[in-house]
């Protein structure tokens, strides 16, 4: 289970979406990507919303890994 301040990866080939009422992907992961929990229950309860690079999107919660201490 994740929770607000974990450090996790995005696997390449994800799917990235911009956060609106309406999440619509905006990019597929070229690369695998680290980024940091943000909200683990916004409005869909299958994404969550993470920082990635200064910017926060929503990934689905089966793509993302959590990376271990």
């Amino acid at each position: 289970m994740l929770i607000n301040g974990d450090l996790i990866r995005v696997p390449q080939g994800a799917v990235i979406m911009e956060i609106s009422d309406d999440p619509t992907p905006v990019r597929v992961a070229v690369r695998p990507r680290m980024g940091i929990v943000i909200d683990n229950k916004p409005p869909a309860e299958d994404l969550v919303k993470i920082l990635l690079d200064d910017e926060v999107f929503l990934v689905n919660k089966r793509v993302v890994q959590l990376v271990a201490d």
